[in-house]
């Protein structure tokens, strides 16, 4: 027989979590195809269903649904976030499907991950004794009796902004993969550059990043050519043993080559 706990609030969801081996924290569950034996929902727990914008971030409590967090506007998230949530399945599902579970999904990486991964978001976790702050690209899973109290999310100033999905509409299968590119430029020069590309493995090199900086624009052909040869190098380092197919890998490289020919 499965159970599901309920929790008043954060301090009640990790008490649970000490004491029941083996609790799951649960969201919205849109992507579970089978509940675990032991689990305890993060719903209606208004502590971690939290938007709140600052100057220079964004703070989003996990438990925040895709819907409310579209709701904030697109003048008031990343244009590369936004148009990611809005990809994501249906409304119906966007009303149900939290922020949490779309990072916290085990496997494969689900849409918001790449947009995250580039607006380089940093999660919050909570134990009973202590907090700790991940960056999301060094984010592997949960830590072990702490739960996710919040998503910082970035509100950098871009020149260029381009988000993808790869793989069919409206569903996650292992041919699913997110594609997220932010450009800030000045004085016809990139001072800032982000790429990443997260599905079955995520991808961001932040060697590749610093190598572009102060590049001049417009690019040139011969610069576009020497930065996709860059960019296939990296990929290749970060692909090596994954399970991706070619054509998910040549679909990465087409959009890595279609979005730097809009700075030329």
């Amino acid at each position: 027989m499965k159970s599901i706990l309920i929790a008043k609030n954060t301090s009640e969801l990790i008490y649970q979590l000490k004491i029941n081996k083996g609790l799951k924290v649960v969201g919205g569950c849109t992507k579970i195809e089978e509940l675990p034996d032991k689990s305890i929902s993060t719903f209606g727990i208004k502590e971690l269903s939290h938007i709140n914008r600052h100057e220079r971030f964004l703070d989003v409590g996990p438990a925040t649904t895709l819907s409310q967090l579209l709701s904030v506007g697109i003048n008031h998230l990343p244009q590369i976030l936004y148009e990611a949530i809005e990809s994501i399945a249906n409304p119906m599902i966007r009303n149900m499907a939290t922020v949490g579970g779309n990072i916290c999904f085990e496997g494969q990486k689900l849409t918001l991950y790449a947009p995250l991964l580039a607006l380089e978001a940093k999660l919050e976790f909570k134990s009973q004794s202590e907090s700790k702050i991940i960056p999301i690209q060094n984010f592997k899973k949960v830590p072990e009796g702490f739960v996710l109290t919040n998503i910082r999310i970035p509100l950098i100033d871009s020149d260029l902004s381009i988000f993808r999905r790869i793989g069919p509409e409206n569903t996650i299968t292992e041919q699913s993969a997110s594609f997220a590119f932010i450009v800030s430029t000045e004085k016809n020069s990139i001072i800032d550059l982000k790429l990443a590309f997260a599905g079955p493995f995520i991808f961001k090199s932040k060697t590749l990043e610093s190598s572009l900086f102060g590049l001049r624009l417009p690019l040139t052909q011969k610069d576009i050519q020497d930065i996709q040869q860059q960019v296939q190098t990296e990929f290749q380092k970060a692909a090596t043993d994954q399970m991706i197919s070619d054509v998910m890998k040549q679909q990465f490289l087409n959009l890595t080559r279609y979005s730097f020919e809009q700075l030329s």
